[in-house]
């Protein structure tokens, strides 16, 4: 076992070789052994084995377990020193690197202060060569369940930021990112899939309109619906799925993507009157409101229109009572969507000329008429109070909601007739 002064005499042979340096290989050997000695010796091994890592590729992989044994090691000190210092023997050896990366990405379970080391070590090495680290961290860093967490933070705060920065500026390795991004897609929660969107999206592929695929991308999302759980309209989760497909899809709608996929989701899975009765007042509300935003902007095809026609139809039937008298309590929120959606049809008189359909758009236009009059009135009576408490702007608010809601379904049903 070397001591110090064998340490630091093998430090000064080697550096007074200078070019002769890879004839002392004896000398170095005694430095890699520091890393089984003492605290003394550990500390300078820590530091002397990188500084000549690249004279001595015969001995580069008893110099690469000394390292990853010092990575382990119980002082503070010479664990971080060596941390630090592995990304320059990927630099002196990159065959390496992906040996290394996959330790960094290991080391990602530390806390605290190691765990600040290690991301900085990792960051460093994902500059040299991204392309490797990228393929550890997707390959290994996500696919364990301790390390999986770790991993995710490290992408989303120091990987995003190589790429938003500059750092690393390869139009390829940024397409490696992504690409390593979508495989993942399939098999991640509904945060890790909103985080991997968020990422994605800012990046300068997708930003200057030269990220191919992004149909196939939109399929992505909807698959995630039923990726990992079989599809349920009775479980929160399932329609949890649904909105954050349908929330990640937009910006790609607006690129002009097809919503087909996903209202083809909604036709087989949700419109149906037996699936959508299934759901809560407030699932109504928000699924409603998807499907009428995606077909709004995510250029549907006429067939996906026409398939969904009938099966809305069916829904504002369910929805809004035939008598105009009823006591049956409606839920504007959804009739606002229904009609909206419905207004998409105007050009097929099947639909729009149906018995029950006309009787609900007539009763809904008078009712509106006669409670826009009201509305209007709580509105100026709620505001005419001052000083006004919280209570009241609440109120107003909600008046101002409805107003608007019963206003819009008034117009529609007009513009329907």
């Amino acid at each position: 076992m070397a001591d110090l002064d064998a340490i630091y005499n093998a430090y000064n042979e080697i550096t007074d070789a200078r070019e002769n340096a890879p004839q002392h290989v004896e000398a170095y050997s005694q430095i890699i052994a520091g890393a089984q000695g003492t605290e003394g010796t550990k500390r300078l091994a820590a530091q002397f084995i990188p500084v000549f890592f690249k004279y001595f590729p015969d001995l580069h992989s008893r110099a690469i377990d000394g390292m990853f044994d010092l990575c382990e090691d119980l002082l503070t000190v010479v664990r971080q020193t060596a941390i630090k210092s592995l990304p320059s023997l990927c630099r002196d050896g990159p065959q390496h690197t992906i040996k290394i990366a996959d330790v960094l990405c290991q080391l990602l379970q530390l806390d605290d202060e190691d765990l600040v080391i290690v991301q900085e070590a990792l960051q460093t090495l994902l500059v040299q060569s991204p392309r490797e680290v990228l393929a550890v961290l997707f390959t290994q860093g996500i696919k364990g369940v301790e390390l999986r967490d770790k991993t995710m933070t490290f992408i989303t705060n120091q990987v995003a930021t190589v790429f938003r920065t500059g750092l690393v500026s390869d139009p390829e390795i940024e397409l490696f990112f992504v690409d390593e991004m979508r495989k993942a897609m399939g098999s991640v929660s509904d945060n890790e899939l909103e985080v991997f969107a968020k990422i994605i999206m800012q990046t300068k592929l997708y930003k200057t309109g030269k990220l191919e695929d992004l149909t196939g991308l939109s399929h992505i999302y909807v698959a995630h619906i039923t990726s990992e759980v079989p599809w349920n309209i009775q479980n929160p989760d399932s329609i949890k799925r649904v909105l954050v497909a349908g929330k990640l899809s937009m910006p790609l709608f607006q690129r002009n993507i097809s919503a087909d996929a996903l209202l083809e989701f909604f036709a087989t899975h949700i419109l149906p009157r037996s699936e959508f009765e299934q759901l809560t007042d407030k699932q109504r509300a928000h699924v409603l409101r998807l499907y009428t935003d995606s077909i709004t902007t995510g250029h549907p095809l006429p067939s996906m229109l026409k398939q969904a026609g009938g099966l809305l139809g069916d829904l504002l039937v369910m929805t809004v009572p035939a008598e105009q008298d009823s006591t049956t309590p409606v839920e504007f929120a959804q009739v606002e969507c229904l009609v909206l959606a419905l207004n998409l049809f105007t050009k097929d008189p099947d639909l729009l000329e149906r018995d029950d359909l006309v009787v609900r758009f007539r009763n809904l236009y008078n009712f509106t008429q006669i409670q826009l009059s009201s509305i209007k009135q709580a509105i100026k009576t709620a505001s005419s109070k001052i000083p006004q408490d919280a209570e009241q702007a609440a109120t107003i608010k909600t008046l101002t909601r409805t107003q608007t809601i019963h206003n819009n379904i008034h117009t529609l049903v007009k513009a329907s007739e």
